[in-house]
């Protein structure tokens, strides 16, 4: 019985840590390649619902943050202005707005949002957890302290090499190889 479950749980545990960078690509027709996580839920309040993912366009190697509004009792609205994070470090956060729509899905307003990660806000969001997201909806300042999902940038930033530290490695093999 003690084989049976310690076999279980070494099958089990190796599923749990590679399925932290179960991401998805999608070759889109303008020639760019985009590999992304799907959002998951970060707030939750009775008007409307955050999740937010970490997008990389594989063609840049830009990173992006996704914000994704499901709107319950609150009026639909776009996405204008910067996102507004806080996470456990001393710093704040704010993100550049790079693409902004409002669409239904699944019969539901959402509204959409793409944010420019620097390498700064890389470095921060990778080292730790999220406590707030606020956003600008049709300029009105939204949002609330995370109550969910709070190291899910942390883990998904870890996936993606930053673009400085793949311009490091590179440096590095080029040097070893001389």
């Amino acid at each position: 019985m003690k084989n049976l479950i310690f076999i279980l749980s070494v099958s089990i545990f190796p599923l749990k840590m590679f399925s932290q960078c179960n991401t998805q690509t999608t070759h889109r027709p303008d020639g760019v390649t985009m590999e992304y996580f799907q959002p998951k839920p970060v707030i939750r309040e009775t008007s409307y619902e955050v999740g937010t993912a970490i997008y990389k366009n594989r063609t840049t190697g830009d990173l992006t943050l996704n914000l994704s509004i499901l709107f319950k009792s609150k009026s639909p609205a776009k996405l204008t202005g910067n996102a507004i994070i806080q996470t456990s470090s001393n710093e704040g956060i704010e993100l550049r707005p790079v693409v902004s729509e409002l669409m239904k899905m699944n019969g539901r307003d959402v509204a959409l949002g793409l944010y420019s990660i620097t390498e700064r806000d890389y470095d921060v969001m990778k080292n730790n957890k999220l406590k707030s997201i606020f956003f600008y909806l049709e300029d009105e300042l939204t949002g609330a302290t995370v109550t969910e999902n709070n190291y899910i940038l942390s883990n998904q930033l870890k996936c993606f090499e930053s673009p400085i530290e793949k311009k490091t490695n590179c440096q590095r093999l080029r040097t070893s190889k001389n």
